[in-house]
């Protein structure tokens, strides 16, 4: 996972200073919350983004309870969410994802499994009756590997898509990956996602806006509006979301120094291991080589040894000579003419 757009500083992070950030617990849960007039803003995210999904679109939400989520420790500064209900008894978990989470597409399914479960009645009678359960995640860094893809929607299906179930459904959406620019913006899903993304940089509502259900996130998000203790909430949500962010941008970095250089001593270990090999080589080639060389000696040697013994056996045969010569009585000189063998040795014959 790697987490994208993260601010060169903290006055960057923070924005123009003219609208909160939407991605705070605080300012989410008013922008969108299911038992105020907000609800519309809400309404229209999900039909937007369940468009397709769902056989009928949704028209009125409020707040369910959290039973399933007692006993829960979570940083606040990594995840918030909203549960709510339709007039259709599906039921819907809103989360909110800042900083980078293993195993996330996991934890989606086993908190929405927790309320499927929860469904559950005692008794010998219960037929297994289950209300779809809508799980939509919202998360400000990426997770799948495809780069332009930001929308992902999942229920159970076989493989040629046809549905089987509508009781588990999933919504991930990778914010970083959403980017288009406010001249692109064309459906309501592009103006919410633009707006989550951007409204803290903006110093008005763009003109795309009026008229919109998201209309109301401008108002609700206006930093004015909020009153003294909120603003001081907000800021202290935002640096630790900022803390969050260095964090991670400094782990990614770690991370990436410590694979180049595990790269690197990839390398310096596979030049090391050929410059081994290519020394065994030599080493090789030097021990042929001299091999070589001790079997031309050992051959020299021998031939020399062969000529030591000819040279012997001519000089025995020439005294032989020699001797047959002079018992023949053939003068000294003449024998050494004809044979080259000098009056000393004819002397000692």
């Amino acid at each position: 996972m790697k987490t994208t757009n993260v601010p060169d500083n903290y006055e960057d992070y923070r924005g123009s200073g003219v609208y909160a950030d939407l991605l705070l617990d605080l300012t989410f849960k008013k922008a969108f919350n299911p038992d105020t007039q907000n609800k519309v803003c809400l309404i229209e995210l999900l039909n937007a983004l369940l468009e397709g999904e769902i056989d009928e679109p949704i028209e009125d939400v409020q707040s369910r309870d959290k039973e399933h989520n007692e006993g829960s420790n979570e940083n606040r500064t990594t995840i918030f969410d909203l549960h709510c209900v339709d007039t259709k008894k599906r039921k819907f978990i809103i989360e909110v994802q800042i900083a980078p989470q293993e195993n996330i597409v996991n934890r989606a399914i086993y908190y929405a499994s927790q309320t499927v479960v929860s469904q559950g009645e005692r008794g010998r009678g219960y037929s297994y009756s289950l209300d779809p359960v809508i799980t939509v995640m919202f998360m400000e860094f990426s997770v799948f590997d495809e780069q332009d893809k930001y929308l992902r929607k999942a229920m159970l299906r076989e493989k040629d898509g046809a549905r089987i179930s509508q009781t588990l459904n999933f919504v991930f959406v990778e914010l970083p990956k959403f980017r288009k620019k406010l001249e692109e913006l064309e459906t309501d899903l592009d103006k919410c996602l633009y707006a989550l993304c951007h409204i803290k940089e903006l110093r008005k509502m763009p003109s795309k806006y009026t008229g919109s259900s998201f209309e109301l996130l401008f108002r609700t998000a206006e930093l004015a509006k909020f009153s003294k203790e909120e603003q001081k909430m907000i800021d202290a949500a935002q640096k630790a979301k900022w803390d969050a962010y260095a964090i991670q941008s400094y782990r990614e970095k770690e991370s990436a120094r410590l694979q180049e250089e595990s790269a690197r001593l990839q390398e310096e270990s596979v030049r090391l291991q050929e410059k081994d090999v290519r020394l065994q080589k030599e080493k090789s080639r030097l021990q042929e080589e001299n091999t070589r060389v001790q079997a031309e000696k050992s051959r020299l040697q021998e031939e020399n040894a062969r000529v030591q013994e000819e040279a012997a056996r001519l000089q025995e045969e020439k005294r032989h000579v020699a001797k047959l010569l002079k018992a023949s009585g053939v003068p000294l000189d003449e024998i050494a003419a004809r044979i080259h063998l000098s009056k000393e040795e004819l002397k000692t014959l």
